[in-house]
This record gives C-alpha cells, sequence and structure tokens, in this order.
C-alpha cells in the first residue's frame, strides 16, 4: 500500500476543504465527541503507520543539493506563520547578499511540473497554475525566484542552475524528507501549539511533537500579550533542552490597497466600518485581530483554505457590501490573489508581519553562525543587496 498517497490524502482534505474542527482543540468532552473519537481512532493508528513507513522510506532515499537547504515548516495543520517567516527570511537574506530562491510544492495548483512562478505583479494572474502561496512569494518577494514543484529535489536543482541559488528556503518543508537540509526551522502557534495532542485526524498534528527533536530551532508565533509564547517556551526547554527557542509577533503591519502597490496603517481605519472575508485556516483569528486593531466589523464571511472564489461567493461579498455600508471591505494577502483583478481594485489587504523585538539580534546572530559554517566549505556566491517589498 502506498502509506504516502493514503495520508498526505487526509492532510489535504483537512487543509483544504474543512475548517478546524473544535474537537482538535480539547479532549472530547461529550457522548458525540466520544463517539467521533472512537470511530476516528482507527484512521489515526493507520496515519501514525504510513507516516512511520514513509518517512523512513523518504529519509532512505533523500538527496543533497550543492546549496544551503533551509526548510520553514511546521507540526499541524493550519497558519502559523510560515509564508511570513519565509518572506522575512528570504529578505534577511538578501541584505546579506546571499543568493536566495524558494521552493514551494503549490498547494491547489492545477499543473504538476516544476516551474518558475512570474515575478511581481504578473504572478496574481496565474495563481491556479501555481497556487496561492507561490504566488503570494512571488508577488511580494520579486527579486527571489520562487519555484514550485512536488519534487523539491528537482525544483531545488533548477533554482541552482538557473538562478544561481546558493540558499534554498522550502516553504512549509518539515515534512518533506526527500531533501536532506542544512537548517529545520518549526513554527509553533502560542495560543495553541499542539491543539489537543493527537495525530490526524484525531487532531491537529501532522507528526507527533517528539518529532521536534528534528528542528535545529522553534519559533513561537503570538498575537497580543507574550504570556502564551512565554508559557510555550517553558514547556518546551525542560523537553528539548539545548533547543533554539525564539519568540515572534505576528501581526498585521499595514494594509495594501488592492494591486495599486499603495499601502496604508492600520489606525487608519481605526473605528470605521468594515466588511471582512477570508479563506485561511483560521479566519476567526484574522477577525479577531481586525477587531483587536479598533476595527467596527459589521459582517464577516469565512471560507476554506486555499478557497478558490467562484462567482456565488463574490456575489455573497458583494450583498454583504450592499446590505452592511461598509466604509472598507477588508482581506488577507493570500486572498487577495485568488480575487479577480476588477475586485482587487477595491479591497484592502491585511499585510502579515512577523516582528521578533527582544529575539531579533538571537535569530540574525544564529543564523549567521549556521550560514557561515555551511558556507565555510562550499564558498558562497553574493549578490547585490536589496529587500522584499
Amino acid at each position: 500500500m502506498r502509506w504516502h498517497l493514503f495520508f498526505s490524502t487526509i492532510r489535504r482534505t483537512l487543509r483544504m476543504r474543512l475548517r478546524p474542527p473544535r474537537f482538535w482543540e480539547k479532549p472530547p468532552n461529550t457522548i458525540w465527541a466520544h463517539g467521533l473519537d472512537l470511530a476516528l481512532r482507527p484512521l489515526t493508528w493507520c496515519y501514525r503507520a504510513g507516516l512511520f513507513l514513509d518517512q523512513w522510506r523518504r529519509r532512505r532515499r533523500a538527496r543533497t543539493l550543492p546549496a544551503m537547504v533551509i526548510s520553514v515548516g511546521n507540526l499541524v495543520v493550519g497558519g502559523t506563520g510560515k509564508t511570513p517567516l519565509t518572506l522575512w527570511l528570504a529578505d534577511h537574506l538578501l541584505g546579506t547578499g546571499r543568493r536566495v530562491a524558494i521552493l514551494s510544492r503549490g498547494y491547489g495548483r492545477r499543473t504538476r511540473q516544476v516551474e518558475r512562478v512570474p515575478a511581481g505583479a504578473r504572478a496574481a494572474a496565474c495563481w491556479r497554475r501555481h497556487g496561492d502561496e507561490p504566488t503570494l512569494l512571488a508577488a511580494t518577494c520579486s527579486r527571489v525566484p520562487v519555484w514550485v514543484g512536488r519534487d523539491r529535489v528537482r525544483s531545488g536543482a533548477r533554482a541552482i542552475a538557473q538562478d544561481g541559488a546558493t540558499i534554498l528556503l522550502l516553504d512549509d518543508g518539515f515534512q518533506h524528507l526527500n531533501l536532506k537540509r542544512d537548517l529545520d526551522l518549526v513554527l509553533l502557534d502560542a495560543a495553541r501549539p499542539f491543539g489537543n495532542g493527537r495525530l490526524l485526524p484525531l487532531g491537529p498534528l501532522r507528526e507527533p511533537v517528539a518529532h521536534l527533536d528534528r528542528a535545529d530551532a522553534v519559533l513561537i508565533t503570538y498575537r497580543g500579550p507574550r504570556i502564551p509564547a512565554l508559557a510555550t517556551a517553558k514547556l518546551l526547554r525542560p523537553r528539548f533542552p539545548g533547543k533554539a527557542i525564539f519568540l515572534c509577533e505576528k501581526r498585521i503591519g499595514r494594509l495594501a490597497i488592492g494591486s495599486s502597490g499603495g499601502v496604508i496603517p492600520p489606525a487608519r481605519v481605526r473605528h470605521r466600518s468594515v466588511v471582512a472575508f477570508a479563506g485561511i485556516a483560521r479566519p476567526e483569528a484574522f477577525f479577531q485581530e481586525l477587531t483587536a486593531l479598533d476595527m467596527v466589523l459589521k459582517h464577516t464571511l469565512a471560507f476554506p483554505d486555499h478557497h478558490a472564489y467562484t462567482s456565488a461567493d463574490i456575489g455573497a461579498i458583494l450583498e454583504a457590501v450592499k446590505t452592511h455600508r461598509p466604509e472598507f471591505l477588508i482581506t488577507t494577502e493570500k486572498d487577495l490573489v485568488r480575487l479577480p483583478r476588477w475586485l482587487r481594485d477595491i479591497v484592502l489587504a491585511a499585510v502579515l508581519e512577523l516582528r521578533f523585538d527582544d529575539d531579533g539580534a538571537a535569530i540574525s546572530a544564529f543564523l549567521r553562525a549556521r550560514i557561515e559554517n555551511r558556507e565555510a566549505s562550499s564558498p558562497p556566491v553574493r549578490q547585490a543587496a536589496g529587500g522584499c517589498r
């Protein structure tokens, strides 16, 4: 049996079609929940067996490329800030003159071959071909080539051959063991680092918490107060002694004015009426953050992660605008690339950013040490410094 097809189907179905079920957040506490728990246990046992067999097979066949490979990933289904971290890393490494390329699988894309995503504004025109996350990466960080393909070894080889990349960033790469990496960065959401602590489909874990042993560093993301992040770090340190742990705030840094390239600060929308919609892993967290920024949410519309907006969906959005007459219509950056051009031009897109604050110097020093150690055995090729945004 091809186990990787079995559990990748479970992951893909839960990631792309459903919103996270409530029982992922806590142990079963009702008769219905206990019944569902018993019904799903065999699937979880199969998933666990398939996971270990598949990872054993992939490690045996893992390939090495002549470039430094940095993986950005997580343990759970759902958003933890992988895309903002990938952008931050690309920008940081560009600033040091390194030649960087981003490798993404491209969830939801309509083609299978390895391709380079068009850079800048042209990316949004072909998001169905490449996937929304690679499209966002290419549109945001036009100076860094973004390659999509299920086989990261092939896409990495193309990035090295055609772009001269010396550092490859694997977006959502922690579970992709076919390609050996030099640095594994894993993100955890401080509000729900492991959910109910159980594997798919009984819980949100893509692999057991013990597999954090493979990570070189853990980045704990938080919104608002740092207390949950500090508590998560305190929980992890005795379990994974010596593991590098960094805290970073995940927040809306600015609002992009459609596809025009202009931006405004969130403060400009304080106490103003808003209709918001999102098709991401946790749309309710996005709506809560807008409320925390003192925006007056008149109406919200939630869609599944990676949702392809239909004419009926757009009709529902426009009907909400007609009914509630908001001053602003707001969505996420990732949703923006999935909208038709005419609608993108009248929407504000919340730009998610990571701020390291107290840990900024520490993570920069950590990355510098690891990169210089890798480059000591392979002289780097450098390019002119620059930024993503």
